[in-house]
């Protein structure tokens, strides 16, 4: 197994879906939900970001294919979108990208069935999701590659919905102060991997020369 490659992608990407930081969210958006129904919307929002994760996994890249998009220049770009949510993690806000803007939010708020729309997207798999994704779908070039890649997918969108499902009780038991501190910790891990993708992209792209030493 790549455990390098297993590391990176596991850090970025759990860093991305943030199951603790996901929790308060999708409690706020269940309220008033009885525990049968908050169950089956974390089912159904677990489905959903599988279906979506490994879409955007089979198709990214050729998506950027057609509107000629060079994957060294969708690494600069996605990296200065990663570093972007980085820095509000560390600062402790909401990046609008996931979050949504202020009129979204209010839209938000009026949705009967919020597994799908918003939470799975555009709050959970969102941009930096997606970018994270196709950036590291790319690097699979082999059957255990491939196999990493899905495992890692399915340990943090099983970390997803095991959060999602105890909820109500995590909520009660993990102190906002810990939830603090975890989302700045995974914004440093997350802005260094982001600065690591615009370096690799500008290397890609011939922009500056190969490392030395």
């Amino acid at each position: 197994m790549d455990i390098e490659f297993f590391t990176r992608f596991l850090a970025a990407f759990f860093a991305m879906l943030n199951p603790l930081a996901a929790m308060p969210v999708f409690l706020s958006l269940t309220e008033g939900e009885d525990e049968a129904s908050r169950r089956s919307m974390a089912i159904t929002a677990t489905i959903a970001a599988l279906v979506a994760c490994f879409a955007i996994a089979l198709v990214g890249r050729q998506v950027l294919d057609l509107f000629g998009i060079a994957i060294d220049s969708f690494r600069i770009a996605g990296g200065i979108l990663l570093f972007s949510i980085a820095l509000t993690m560390i600062s402790g806000a909401r990046h609008t990208s996931n979050s949504g803007t202020e009129r979204e939010r209010g839209q938000m708020e009026r949705v009967d069935n919020p597994a799908i729309y918003p939470f799975t997207i555009p709050m959970t798999v969102g941009p930096g999701a997606i970018a994270t994704l196709i950036i590291f779908s790319e690097q699979v070039d082999s059957v255990a590659k491939a196999s990493v890649f899905a495992a890692v997918v399915l340990v943090v969108v099983g970390l997803l919905c095991a959060a999602l499902l105890i909820a109500p009780l995590l909520d009660r038991m993990v102190s906002q102060t810990a939830r603090t501190v975890s989302i700045r910790i995974m914004g440093i891990i997350l802005a260094a991997l982001a600065v690591e993708f615009v370096i690799t992209g500008l290397r890609g792209s011939g922009l500056i020369g190969p490392a030395v030493g």
